[in-house]
């Protein structure tokens, strides 16, 4: 799943690698102000997630769970 979590986020990937670049060179407040600015545009954020990638590994790790549950029963 961790595999899936990098594709899932990747769209975002730069917001948050832009949030730590920063966090070496603000002062702590300065930097505080920039999460909160990063929290508040985290519901318009979720639009730009790969949800295709979550569903595709989804549904083939239910499917795998479902067979594997089957061949238990047989």
């Amino acid at each position: 799943m961790r595999e899936v979590a990098g594709q899932w986020l990747s769209p975002v990937d730069q917001i948050f690698a832009d949030l730590i670049d920063k966090s070496y060179t603000m002062t702590a407040g300065a930097f505080q102000i920039e999460v909160e600015q990063v929290i508040e545009r985290i519901p318009q954020l979720f639009f730009l997630l790969d949800k295709r990638a979550l569903e595709t590994s989804l549904e083939n790790e239910i499917g795998a769970a479902i067979v594997k549950s089957l061949e238990r029963e047989l």
